[in-house]
């Protein structure tokens, strides 16, 4: 007779290892709860934003100035927000290592013995002390440091929104910033399509920083996206970003994507990480 599957039997030492899974499921649970909260928030605000840019005249790039301070102070908050759900998809992968790690130091009785609960134990005491203030500054200042989000300097890749068209959504094209002016909500980027033009020469335009999204300088340490992320890539071999759906991620951290409006069925495209951008509901 097949054996059936016997619910778990504490044995002797097992009381630590059930208070410390405990611990582990009750620090899941909770961070699971804020990250649904922080991305009912990111929503909200993509919200906001969209419904303050409609207020824009077609094919006009300027919006009121109280209306560019809020969407100033919305971006702000929406980058906190982002910085924040980087960082704690790391810790959640954390904790769930450490759970299985657990169950399976368990369940398996004494194999692997004390060294294997000793090592263990550690990986949960670094997990804990991570979360300390200076630590989790020092995490920030290294997610700033693989993928700035706020990197809108003279000189850096971004994508740039192409004012709206009637009836259309703007399009978003591959530029480089080559002047910044102003301060604050008040701040205009210059940026200059690489590409040349009919004439060759090059097309400049003149942005606020809600039509921008910086592109990081390389893939390295970019967390992966989530299968079925809504997100903004670089079509292949073109300067131009289109939506698209997050199919799976490679070891190297490329994205397999499908793009949205695609005219080959079921076709999926590879593309560079850094060239996949998450745009919230912009």
């Amino acid at each position: 007779m097949a054996a059936r599957n016997r619910p778990r039997v504490f044995t002797k030492g097992d009381d630590s290892d059930a208070h410390e899974e405990k611990d582990l499921w009750t620090r899941l649970v909770t961070e699971l709860h804020k990250q649904r909260r922080n991305s009912n928030r990111i929503k909200e605000i993509g919200d906001e934003i969209t419904t303050l840019e409609g207020k824009t005249e077609s094919g006009k790039d300027d919006i009121p100035s109280e209306d560019a301070g809020r969407i100033e102070k919305l971006m702000e908050e929406r980058l906190s927000l982002c910085d924040e759900e980087h960082l704690a998809l790391s810790k959640l992968i954390e904790i769930n290592d450490l759970l299985i790690a657990l169950r399976t130091a368990t369940e398996g009785g004494d194999r692997g013995g004390v060294s294997q609960q000793k090592r263990i134990k550690r990986k949960h005491d670094e997990s804990v002390s991570a979360d300390s203030p200076s630590s989790r500054n020092t995490k920030v200042q290294r997610a700033n440091s693989l993928a700035p989000l706020d990197a809108l300097q003279q000189g850096s890749e971004v994508a740039y929104r192409l004012p709206k068209q009637k009836g259309a959504e703007g399009e978003w094209i591959q530029c480089i910033i080559t002047h910044v002016s102003g301060e604050g909500a008040k701040r205009k980027f210059e940026v200059e399509d690489p590409e040349p033009d009919d004439a060759g020469g090059h097309m400049k335009y003149t942005a606020q920083r809600h039509a921008l999204i910086p592109i990081p300088r390389d893939s390295a340490g970019l967390p992966p996206y989530p299968n079925g992320k809504q997100v903004l890539a670089r079509y292949p071999e073109t300067t131009t970003f289109y939506r698209a759906e997050v199919i799976a991620t490679k070891r190297d951290g490329t994205c397999r994507l499908k793009f949205e409006g695609e005219e080959e069925v079921g076709k999926e495209t590879e593309v560079e990480r850094r060239l996949v951008l998450d745009v919230g509901n912009k």
